[in-house]
């Protein structure tokens, strides 16, 4: 038997927060490995519930009554780029002197996999790569992950792993591993969560993909398709969560209510009694919410729901995907209140800082939302290899990730970053005057 060391690198970046945010891909390629008879150990430098840092760290950060909160953090230098950026620039994750310890008690494993997010994150896999080959100088490292698919060349170059391994696992490691065979995704076991020695929450995929095109979006780049799952064995999923303890699911869907499947998920939820907060980080489309559906989530327990609006400007709409119109956005949110839904549970990502909005437009996106009583939230817009808004704004492929970070993005456009921060000012006013 093949004893398999899996880890989730360091974050390197300007900011980070647990957002209910888990290494899906990794844990899925846990069980699937675990499943073919291989030895699984991971290790997470995310884990804020790691034994080893809550003994070496008293002062960790708090959570919230949701289940997220922020990652244990250190100031690192900057990398040349980031030079004039005015911001502190921190490592995520468990000290380094934890990492160390964890793997000074550990056996020397024959396999070491590592995964990958965000693309300008890579410092963070490239460290944690470098951390790792000083106690396994001998053992390969295979990446897989976001970063090493959308980059494969740069990982190749930059990452110090052995092998770059793009694209699905459950497609791919057959080609490591002679006793894995592939899968559909269909078919793949639950995410190895149990591998954590205390959970707050978990994450659940219904679905991977989405029928979408945005201009802004990796996701047709990292999914061919729309795939989705039995409602069943999503709910079979739920009740194991809830067997481990957990109190929080967040539905990772790229688009969630998209799923023919989602209803009939929902009233499983609610037959089975499955009293549990659920949320959705990651967007709804405000198109598929009609009066039933609002009442159905509603009485399946979500607490939390993030609406996707981008923005009211109808020629930016169109320009980005036409995937929901202002009228669909207020039809939703009446819907949601009407089910019982209050202000503080309904929140709305707006994107700032994309090549065609203005202050004038994000503005008159905030008071939009904001007349609906809904929570205006920024998603900061940074380029994505793959999109077509990459391709628009003239990145090449040999282009350094780090200049897709959201926080450097917007800076190359001097004026754009200032109409950025007269944006955040304005809601941060906005928050502050409904609290009152």
């Amino acid at each position: 038997m093949k004893r398999l060391l899996l880890v989730n690198p360091w974050i390197y970046d300007f900011k980070a927060f647990d957002f209910w945010m888990k290494p899906m891909g990794l844990l899925y390629v846990a069980s699937m490995l675990r499943n073919s008879g291989y030895e699984v150990l991971l290790i997470d430098c995310l884990d804020r519930y790691h034994p080893l840092l809550l003994k070496e760290v008293s002062n960790l950060p708090k959570v919230d009554k949701y289940g997220r909160g922020k990652f244990y953090a250190e100031e690192i230098e900057k990398p040349e780029i980031f030079k004039n950026v005015k911001r502190i620039y921190k490592r995520y994750g468990m000290p380094k002197a934890v990492l160390h310890e964890i793997l000074e008690d550990i056996e020397p494993p024959d396999v070491i996999l590592v995964t990958s997010m965000m693309t300008y994150w890579y410092l963070g896999v490239k460290d944690t790569i470098k951390t790792i080959k000083e106690h396994f100088p001998e053992t390969p490292v295979i990446l897989g992950g976001i970063y090493a698919t959308l980059c494969p060349d740069h990982a190749k170059e930059y990452s110090g792993a052995d092998i770059v391994m793009p694209g699905f696992a459950e497609k791919n490691l057959f080609s490591f591993f002679p006793k894995f065979k592939p899968m559909e995704f269909e078919d793949l076991p639950f995410p190895a969560f149990d591998l954590y020695a205390k959970l707050d929450y978990a994450c659940v995929l219904t679905a991977r993909g989405c029928p979408f095109k945005c201009s802004y979006c990796a996701v047709p780049k990292l999914c061919n398709g729309f795939v989705y799952r039995n409602p069943d064995s999503v709910l079979d999923e739920i009740e194991y969560y809830k067997s481990l303890g957990v109190s929080h699911i967040a539905f990772y869907d790229d688009a969630l209510l998209a799923n023919p499947n989602f209803p009939s998920i929902l009233d499983g939820i609610i037959q089975r009694g499955l009293k549990l907060s659920y949320h959705t980080p990651n967007g709804l489309h405000p198109r598929f919410i009609d009066q039933e559906m609002a009442y159905k989530l509603f009485e399946a327990g979500y607490k939390t729901l993030y609406l996707s609006l981008e923005t009211v400007d109808p020629k930016v709409q169109k320009a980005t995907g036409a995937k929901v119109t202002n009228n669909e956005f207020v039809r939703a949110v009446e819907f949601l209140k009407s089910a019982g839904f209050q202000n503080e549970q309904i929140h709305t990502y707006l994107l700032i800082g994309t090549p065609y909005d203005s202050y004038e437009s994000i503005r008159s996106s905030i008071d939009f939302v904001h007349s609906l009583g809904s929570y205006a939230h920024l998603a900061e817009y940074s380029p994505i290899p793959g999109t077509l808004d990459y391709a628009k704004i003239g990145f090449s492929l040999d282009t350094d990730p780090l200049l897709h970070n959201n926080t450097i993005f917007p800076a190359i456009n001097a004026k754009k970053r200032k109409e950025m921060e007269r944006i955040k000012i304005y809601l941060s006013r906005l928050r502050n005057d409904a609290i009152k």
